[in-house]
């Protein structure tokens, strides 16, 4: 089951690169990033969230550190904690807006099997008691 986990991980990794790496390759390339079909609705959103100019670099840097990180094993419960926000976030866009919940569930069911996987690194955020010193 380790092995699975470990290529699961690499793979949902290797896509958070690939999204965040290839918007910077377009937006360094004066080239615009091609959009999905989307509901009116949805497509409001988006371009209202691209001219801010701050939303798109800022989610494709978020994939790209967070899929590096989740590449190697060390590091992939933090990859898991810095994707977190944009996944719930493509979850809930694709739920309300996009008529598209599938794509969104798959994204987010995916994300939380990493996390149940990966759940005894977390243990110590909710652990509260203090090791004396010795």
């Amino acid at each position: 089951m380790g092995k699975v986990m470990a290529v699961m991980r690499w793979l949902f990794g290797f896509f958070y690169v690939y999204v965040g790496g290839s918007w910077f390759i377009h937006w360094m390339l004066g080239k615009p990033w091609v959009v999905p079909e989307e509901t009116p609705p949805a497509r409001t959103l988006t371009l209202a969230l691209s001219a801010s100019g701050i939303v798109d670099p800022l989610i494709a840097a978020t994939c790209l550190v967070g899929g590096l990180l989740l590449l190697i094993r060390r590091t992939a419960p933090l990859g898991i904690v810095v994707l977190f926000p944009l996944v719930a976030g493509i979850f809930l866009f694709h739920l309300l807006l996009n008529d598209n919940a599938p794509w969104g569930t798959f994204h987010i069911a995916w994300l939380l099997l990493l996390a149940w996987w990966h759940r005894g690194a977390y243990r110590p955020l909710w652990t509260y008691g203090v090791e004396r010193a010795t």
